[in-house]
Formats: structure tokens, C-alpha cells, sequence
């Protein structure tokens, strides 16, 4: 078993990825996905988010939308992000930016697994 130890020096917050809780992605038709919300409210970020999301191959996030837009970096492997008029693919290295309610879904079109940060505001 492998322990890990949460960092604070300074009020900063220091973690490996592994050490947050991963959480499956059921909503908007969701299937292979899973979702670690590696910076929270919890860690007292007080405006914005910072979630790790892994797409398994033939994996997806369905079409979906929300008030709060969305800052995408893709560390890993091949996907399209769609929405009712088209798809874009992207890669390893590709950043997106999705606008306030922008319908948008992934579909992982590779053999490898997709991993993308995504920074979300929170709004009141």
C-alpha cells in the first residue's frame, strides 16, 4: 500500500493526482470516464476549479452544457469534442476553450486513454 502526505506550506496546497478521489462520470450518457476535482472549494480556491478527466477508448462524455465556461489542456491521447454542428479533434498538447453553455460532448476515437485538465469558475 502506498501512502501519500498532503503538503501546506505557506497556506499553498501541494498534492499528487493520485492522492485525490476519482469518482466515475455517469451523467449526460457518460460511459469510461472518470473525474478528480484536484483543486475545490475544499482546498479553499475560492473562484475557480481544477478537475483531471479520463476518457477509457470508445469511452465518452455526452452532450451537455453549463453557465460556466470551460478552459480545456489535453495531456493525453486522441479525441473529438462535438456539439449539434460539428466536431473538432484534438490531441496531446491541444488546449479549448469552451464559452458559457456552449452544448459540447468528448468521444475518445483512440486506442489510448484521454486525459484533459479542465479549469471551471464557480459561480454565485
Amino acid at each position: 500500500m502506498v501512502e501519500f502526505l498532503i503538503v501546506t506550506v505557506n497556506k499553498m496546497i501541494k498534492k499528487y493526482f493520485e492522492e485525490v478521489e476519482k469518482k466515475n462520470v455517469d451523467d449526460y450518457g457518460s460511459t469510461g470516464t472518470t473525474i478528480r476535482w484536484l483543486i475545490s472549494k475544499e482546498d479553499g480556491a475560492p473562484r475557480f476549479a481544477m478537475r483531471r478527466f479520463e476518457i477509457e477508448s470508445k469511452g465518452q462524455i455526452g452532450l451537455h452544457h453549463h453557465p460556466q465556461e470551460h478552459e480545456i489542456y489535453f495531456l493525453q491521447g486522441t479525441c473529438v469534442v462535438f456539439n449539434e454542428e460539428e466536431e473538432i479533434e484534438v490531441k496531446a498538447n491541444d488546449v479549448l476553450y469552451v464559452p458559457p453553455n456552449e452544448p459540447h460532448g468528448y468521444k475518445n476515437i483512440g486506442s489510448e486513454k484521454v486525459v484533459f485538465l479542465c479549469v471551471i469558475p464557480y459561480l454565485e
